[in-house]
């Protein structure tokens, strides 16, 4: 497959434009992302191209929607089309760093940059909606009915995994025990339908590394109508560790009694979710999440 042909024709039919330079920006956890130099305006865009064209469909609607509906950073988006097996989607090329770059994690003036963050999510938080459920189709009246159903569904696949040999014991039980708190845990909920991105981590930022800030917000994963304290486990691993990200959030925000145990459930079901999606998963990271899961809840005496 000659990737670079594909992505040329593709820009000619879509945006009548002519590719005069590819190079390659990086590889995320479904495509491979190129900045392209175009002959006319807008001249430089970016294209990601996939072998997973359905989840490429997906996130070209799932962007389109942010966009429209927030005031958060997030990048114009062009098209999208599937080509020969691949899925492609172009968008407006941010000129920035990634979040997970050496430019970044070396930035003398890290609060600058943990506060751009944290507020660009409270601005994408501030959008509510009626109901909760998936971004383009929410019917339910609570978070809880809706999650209910998604939580069975990664119980549900957990076990069929397992007696597959494919997913950790240990794994399997954070979920059930997790599982059997859920009213509980869910129970105090008070709170609007907030709009989410879903994946809201370091590797999903573009940073201007010279003012320290957040300049765009890319591969939203699930994006829904929910809990808004959803969004918050993506803060809470690799560098944003660092940059003390999830207690920025707390100390701007006021969180629920169980926001850490929620937190972790979260992350382990949404890479779950990943396993299910893909068919294969870093099992070690899975571990981890599992075993923060299981500290959190200790912590809060769900035994």
């Amino acid at each position: 497959m000659n990737i670079e042909s594909i992505i040329k024709s593709s820009i000619k039919a879509n945006m009548g434009l002519s590719a005069l330079e590819l190079s390659k920006l990086g590889n995320g956890s479904v495509g491979s992302v190129y900045k392209v130099l175009c002959d006319t305006a807008p001249e430089t865009i970016a294209v990601k191209v996939s072998s997973h064209p359905a989840v490429m469909k997906q996130e070209y609607r799932m962007l389109s929607f942010l966009r429209e509906k927030t005031e958060s950073k997030i990048p114009r988006v062009y098209y999208f089309e599937e080509r020969k097996d691949c899925g492609i989607i172009a968008m407006e090329y941010i000129n920035g760093v990634s979040g997970e770059s050496d430019a970044v994690k070396n930035l003398p003036d890290k609060v600058k940059l943990a506060n751009s963050i944290v507020d660009n999510l409270i601005t994408l938080q501030k959008v509510k909606g009626d109901k909760f459920g998936p971004y383009d189709a929410p019917t339910f009246n609570s978070w809880r009915e809706f999650y209910k159903g998604f939580a069975d569904e990664i119980l549900e696949f957990s076990k069929i995994k397992h007696s597959e040999g494919r997913l950790d014991a240990y794994v399997l039980s954070a979920v059930e025990r997790s599982f059997g708190y859920f009213n509980e845990i869910f129970g105090g909920e008070d709170f609007l339908p907030t709009l989410i991105h879903g994946d809201y981590w370091m590797p999903n930022f573009i940073i201007d590394p010279e003012k320290a800030e957040l300049l765009s917000v890319v591969d939203p994963f699930n994006v829904m109508w929910a809990d808004p304290e959803y969004e918050l486990f993506a803060l809470d691993v690799g560098y944003g560790i660092e940059l003390g990200l999830y207690r920025l959030y707390k100390s701007k925000v006021q969180t629920t009694k169980y926001c850490d145990v929620k937190l972790e459930l979260y992350a382990l079901y949404s890479e779950i979710l990943w396993y299910k999606k893909l068919g294969s998963i870093d099992h070690s990271f899975l571990r981890m999440r599992a075993e923060r899961l299981i500290g959190a809840m200790d912590r809060f005496n769900l035994i």
